[in-house]
């Protein structure tokens, strides 16, 4: 066989409101010094739950969701009824919840965003004051990379690299396995003063809870999900009480936001900014310091929390807080209100090109500013049934112009420029030299669809990525079509569209439909990667490069683009170029085993073998089910002269994932090498039914010849007793 001194390796890339009545800000500048020790008697710990309508929990007046270890916290604290989050979506609410601040502030207006260092967070102001921080996350959306790690000496993110890269599905963990290490973390760091957060992502959609929650809430998973994560916060509450923390930890548990549930024909979240979505649970316990059974029902947002948070512990805020403390209206029964609550949904616009929704709740009303207003009486219409934007228009208007001042006043710059155009002029010269754009505007806010309008589209894009994600190729081929017919602007539905193409084997396709997209100037980052990668896959490596290129440069903190950047450098021989790439992947996400994966293969290449063994096994011990990398440490064992060493990774690797190809190639090869020529048939065999065509063309050809020869060499026998 040809290349006889060489095994591969496979090269993976991927797998992948607010305001008082004058909207109260602090600003005080740099943190006071450390507070001295023996104030520092309250440890912290919040837990956020993804996704929770504060109307699924019983406590807030659910008969159908078993919650009594919520119930009971509530119950027993200090119970806020009408909490809102200012946008919903998981990473930008979490944002504010820790910067205490909107969106138009901290800068992240939509899920895969990194918030700017500039911020300060609850974290950093907790570690500066002696605190040991750790955070425990239950799903990709909050992963180190998208910067909420500031100011955490832990953040644990571990929940394995499956669907990151090929698939574009979130990654997630089980709510016992976010348990599991943060319960291990508390025991060994809860002689120390802490601060702890603790993410369940188990409501989000797709709704898969375990048994017996499966059983019990069959047609209702979203309710099972949250029974189920109830129960483990219970589990978590035990752990406390048996290491006598309860009095000594102030408790906040919330949610980032709620869920559609087919209310206004919005099935999940992230368009409408209606209560269904918004409305989130919030309790504060401690049995020491709190008042028990107080129940708040003036109105208040999830960036309160934060200032009211540092108020209770009497540590000094951060700079730019935009939220108000809670703390005098928990004691003192103030009658505070946030008069005005800023909300917003921009996403619509990012990665729809439809248009943003950006609105005011009161204590009374809600308006939507949107190209087709809305208006809506809370008290008399809570469902948000009956615009009223026509029969009011005096208050339609002065709460228009409230929040034209609210995001006049609040915005920053780094916020604001989110939403500009979405490439740079180096950029847009670079991509309209490829011949790629016209230079043809996207259109102003106003020329946007209303999303009310394209609701329709959105569930039917959803039902295409269910569809894709069960195999159903063909029916989501042809929904992404009917899509895209309907909406031609779609941004997102193009990537999605062209990920199935390629997941069909239809590389050209894919790569055909995101060009049309980008000559449209409907781009956005990931869709560019995405046609980088695609490039490279389909061997175009110049075109992937100057793409890749021109998107790092302007998207710094990309890591994808970075990771995605160093596998078309290492394709094209520029090792060194690949080896910074996948540096700069690690810098911006320490956790990155693709990126260590493939900062491995690039070591192997170098000969750096002890170098490239190091990496592989970073990898392996962030995601023990990254199947690549065991094949790749199985590579550096056999250069080593380690045969059984490299068989196990192998093996191994096959256990994790049976198509993994090159392990099929490896042991194939060694097998053969090593005489055992029925066990080399076996895996030649799955070789060249598993291995892609337009990755292992030539090899395919190879090894079929070589299948030919062994059958005759090994005629007549049977491989019912060949171990798989």
């Amino acid at each position: 066989m040809r290349k006889s001194e060489s095994l591969r390796k496979i090269f993976s890339v991927f797998s992948t409101v607010i305001i008082v009545a004058a909207f109260s800000s602090f600003n005080f500048g740099k943190a006071k010094k450390a507070l001295s020790p023996e104030k520092k008697e309250l440890n912290l710990l919040i837990i956020t739950i993804d996704t929770l309508r504060a109307d699924h929990v019983g406590l807030y007046g659910c008969q159908d969701v078993s919650t009594p270890n919520i119930d009971h916290l509530g119950k027993n604290g200090v119970l806020f009824r009408k909490a809102f989050c200012p946008v919903p979506l998981t990473l930008p609410s979490h944002c504010s919840l820790f910067t205490g601040t909107l969106p138009l502030f901290h800068g992240v207006r939509d899920n895969g965003y990194r918030l700017p260092s500039a911020n300060v967070t609850l974290a950093e102001i907790m570690r500066e004051n002696g605190y040991r921080t750790a955070a425990f996350v239950g799903a990709f959306p909050l992963d180190s990379r998208f910067g909420l790690d500031q100011g955490f000496d832990v953040y644990d993110d571990r929940y394995g690299s499956r669907n990151v890269v090929r698939d574009l599905s979130f990654v997630e963990r089980k709510a016992e396995e976010v348990n599991r290490r943060a319960i291990a973390w508390l025991a060994e760091n809860r002689e120390n003063p802490f601060f702890v957060w603790i993410h369940y992502f188990d409501p989000h959609a797709p709704y898969e809870p375990p048994p017996p929650f499966q059983r019990e809430y069959e047609g209702r998973e979203y309710d099972g999900e949250i029974a189920y994560t109830d129960k483990i916060i219970g589990e978590l509450h035990q752990k406390l009480v048996q290491w006598n923390l309860l009095e000594k930890t102030l408790m906040v548990i919330t949610s980032d936001h709620g869920e559609g549930l087919g209310e206004h024909k919005e099935t999940t979240h992230g368009i409408f900014i209606y209560d269904s979505t918004i409305w989130v649970p919030l309790i504060f316990y401690n049995p020491h310091i709190l008042p028990e059974k107080k129940v708040i029902n003036h109105q208040v947002s999830l960036i309160d929390v934060m200032p009211t948070i540092l108020d209770l512990m009497e540590l000094p805020p951060g700079p730019d807080i935009q939220g108000k403390s809670l703390k005098p209206v928990i004691f003192e029964g103030e009658s505070f209100s946030r008069k005005y609550c800023y909300i917003e949904s921009v996403a619509p616009m990012l990665d729809r090109n439809w248009a943003p929704l950006r609105g005011l709740r009161t204590g009374k009303w809600k308006y939507i500013h949107a190209p087709m207003a809305e208006l809506y009486d809370l008290g008399r219409d809570p469902e948000e049934k009956n615009n009223l934007v026509e029969k009011k228009p005096e208050i339609a208007q002065h709460l228009k112009e409230k929040l034209e001042q609210i995001i006049k006043d609040h915005s920053s710059s780094a916020s604001s420029k989110v939403l500009s155009e979405k490439i740079d002029r180096e950029t847009k010269e670079k991509l309209m030299s490829l011949g790629y754009i016209t230079g043809r505007a996207v259109g102003s806010e106003t020329e946007r669809p209303d999303p009310k309008t394209m609701i329709e589209v959105d569930n039917k894009f959803n039902q295409a990525i269910i569809a894709s994600e069960t195999g159903r190729l063909e029916l989501a081929s042809q929904l992404y079509r009917e899509v895209l017919q309907k909406q031609p602007r779609f941004i997102i539905g193009y990537e999605y569209a062209a990920y199935n193409y390629y997941k069909m084997g239809k590389i050209d396709q894919a790569i055909h439909l995101l060009e049309k997209a980008v000559r449209q100037n409907l781009v956005q980052r990931s869709l560019l990667a995405r046609l980088g990668l695609y490039y490279q896959e389909a061997g175009n490596l110049q075109k992937s490069l100057a793409i890749l290129e021109s998107l790092v440069h302007k998207e710094k903190d990309y890591a994808e683009a970075h990771n995605y950047l160093g596998v078309t450098y290492y394709k094209t021989g520029q090792l060194t170029k690949a080896v910074q790439s996948f540096h700069e992947a690690l810098i911006l996400d320490g956790d990155y085993a693709m990126a260590m994966n493939n900062l491995g293969n690039c070591y192997m290449a170098q000969k750096k073998y002890d170098l490239a063994r190091d990496e592989y096994k970073k990898a392996i011990s962030i995601d023990p089910g990254l199947s690549s990398a065991h094949n790749g440490l199985g590579v550096v064992y056999y250069r080593k002269g380690l045969v059984d060493e490299a068989v196990s990774c192998w093996e191994k690797s096959l256990q994790i994932d049976p198509a993994q190809s090159d392990a099929l190639y490896n042991l194939g090869r060694v097998h053969l090498r090593l005489g055992n020529k029925r066990k080399a048939l076996r895996y030649f065999e799955l070789f060249v039914q598993k291995a892609s065509p337009l990755t292992y063309r030539e090899d395919i050809e190879e090894v079929k010849q070589v299948v030919e020869r062994l059958k005759k060499e090994l005629e007549g026998f049977s491989f019912k007793d060949v171990p798989k």
